[in-house]
C-alpha cells in the first residue's frame, strides 16, 4: 500500500498555463534521471522519477531557452520554492502529477533552475519527474556543489515551522513552513556550504512533544530517524557515509521538556552521548555543535551542556561544542511566527549568534550579509 501511495501517477495530460498540444509541439521533456540534474539531499531515483521527502532537498539544473515546465507531484501539504537565475522566487504546490510552468519572462541563453522542498517529511513524499524546455534547447549540469558540508539534526525550529506566519497567535499551516528561512539554511549560506536537514517537528532526543510518558517508545525520537532514507519510513535505510559532513549541528531537547512529564536527566544525557559518540565514530574528525534554544530554557540548557562536557572529557578533545540560544534573544512581538515559533527575523537572530562560534571552531570564513540586510530594527 505504501509503495502505491508513493508511486508517481502516470502523466495524464494535466497542464497548468499551457495545453498539452502546445507543449508537445513546442517543448521536449528531460527526465529526472538525466545526468544534467544535480541533487542535494536524500533522493532516490525510481524509473526516472526522483523521490524525496526530507525538508531542504534541492534539484538544480542549467537549461537554455525561454520556456520551463516542472513536472512534479507533491500532494496537498507540500510546498516548493523555485528560483530561476535572479528572478523573484516562486512558491507552488502540486497536489496531483502536474506540470507547473514558470511564469517569469526568460530571455534566450543559459538559465539556472533551483527547486527546493520547503516543507518537512510529514507533509508527504515528492516525486520530481523532470522538466520541459523548448524543443531545440538543451540542459547541462550546474557548477559543482560547495565542498563544505553541514548536517543538521533537529526539530520544528530546524524545519522552519511557521517561519512565515503572521504572528505568534496564528496557527500553523503547511504554507507557512519554509526551511530556507530556518537558522540552519541561513548558517549554510553564510558558510557557502551544502546542507542536509534531518529534522522533524515535535520530536526530541528521548521524548516527543506531548507524550504522556517520560520516554517515547511508540513514535521514535529524532536520533532513530537519522538512518531513514525517507522520513516516516523506517524500512528504507540511508547510508550515512553517502554524505560525510565537516560539521554536525544538533538542536534537540525543546520537545523533550516542552510538556510534562519531562525525561530524567540521566536518560536525556545518556541518549545525547550515544548520538554524539556514534557520529564521531562514523565521521572521524568532524566538529559537533549542540544547540539549545531559543524555545526552551532550563533544565535543557544545563543537561545539554553537561552532556557536551562529558563527551569532551571522555574523548579528550574539543570536537564537541555547546551553544546556548537564550529565550530572551527573541522579541515575542517581533520575532515569532506561527504557534510562537521563530519567524525569519527570529531565525536570523539565532543564526547570528551561532555562526561566529562555528566559524571559530571550524576556522571557516563566513558572510553575515543576509543577516545584516534583513535583520533591521522595526520601528
Amino acid at each position: 500500500m505504501r509503495r502505491q501511495i508513493w508511486k508517481i501517477i502516470l502523466f495524464a495530460g494535466i497542464w497548468l498555463g499551457c495545453s498539452s498540444t502546445q507543449a508537445s509541439a513546442k517543448t521536449k521533456f528531460i527526465p529526472a534521471g538525466d545526468e544534467a540534474f544535480q541533487y542535494m539531499g536524500r533522493v532516490q531515483l525510481v524509473n526516472d522519477t526522483a523521490l524525496f521527502n526530507w525538508p531542504g532537498v534541492t534539484v538544480s539544473v542549467d537549461f537554455t531557452g525561454v520556456e520551463l515546465g516542472i513536472r512534479i507531484k507533491g500532494g496537498k501539504r507540500n510546498y516548493f520554492n523555485v528560483r530561476v537565475d535572479n528572478q523573484p522566487e516562486e512558491i507552488f504546490r502540486a497536489v496531483n502529477d502536474t506540470v507547473w510552468w514558470f511564469p517569469g519572462k526568460l530571455s534566450g541563453g543559459i538559465h539556472h533552475l533551483r527547486l527546493v522542498k520547503r516543507t518537512e517529511g510529514e507533509m508527504g513524499m515528492a516525486g520530481f519527474s523532470g522538466i520541459y524546455i523548448g524543443y531545440t534547447e538543451s540542459v547541462r549540469r550546474p557548477e559543482p556543489l560547495p565542498v563544505r558540508k553541514i548536517l543538521f539534526i533537529g526539530n520544528s525550529i530546524t524545519c522552519g515551522y511557521g517561519v512565515e506566519g503572521k504572528n505568534k497567535a496564528e496557527h500553523f499551516k503547511p504554507s507557512t513552513e519554509n526551511c530556507e528561512k530556518s537558522y540552519a539554511t541561513i548558517i549554510a549560506r553564510a558558510f557557502g556550504s551544502q546542507y542536509q536537514l534531518a529534522s522533524h517537528s515535535g520530536l526530541g532526543m528521548v521524548r516527543n512533544y506531548g507524550d504522556p510518558k517520560k520516554l517515547s517508545v511508540k513514535r521514535k525520537p529524532m536520533p532513530a530517524r537519522l538512518d531513514y532514507f525517507f522520513d516516516e519510513d523506517s524500512t528504507r535505510k540511508y547510508d550515512l557515509k553517502n554524505y560525510i559532513p565537516d560539521a554536525v549541528v544538533i538542536n534537540l531537547g525543546t520537545n523533550d521538556f516542552s510538556t510534562k512529564p519531562v525525561p530524567d536527566k540521566t536518560d536525556f544525557i545518556d541518549a545525547g552521548e550515544k548520538l554524539i559518540f556514534r557520529l564521531l565514530d562514523i565521521f572521524p574528525g568532524i566538529k559537533i555543535f549542540c544547540i539549545t534554544g531559543p524555545m526552551t530554557n532550563e533544565p535543557c540548557f544545563s543537561y545539554t551542556k553537561e552532556m557536551v562536557e562529558s563527551v569532551r572529557k571522555a574523548k579528550k578533545a574539543k570536537d564537541v561544542v555547546f551553544v546556548g540560544v537564550p529565550v530572551d534573544l527573541l522579541n515575542p512581538e517581533k520575532d515569532l511566527g506561527s504557534d510562537s515559533h521563530p519567524s525569519y527575523r527570529g531565525q536570523l537572530k539565532s543564526a547570528n549568534l551561532i555562526i561566529p562560534v562555528m566559524g571559530t571552531v571550524l576556522d571557516w570564513n563566513f558572510s553575515l550579509d543576509e543577516i545584516s540586510e534583513n535583520l533591521k530594527e522595526q520601528k
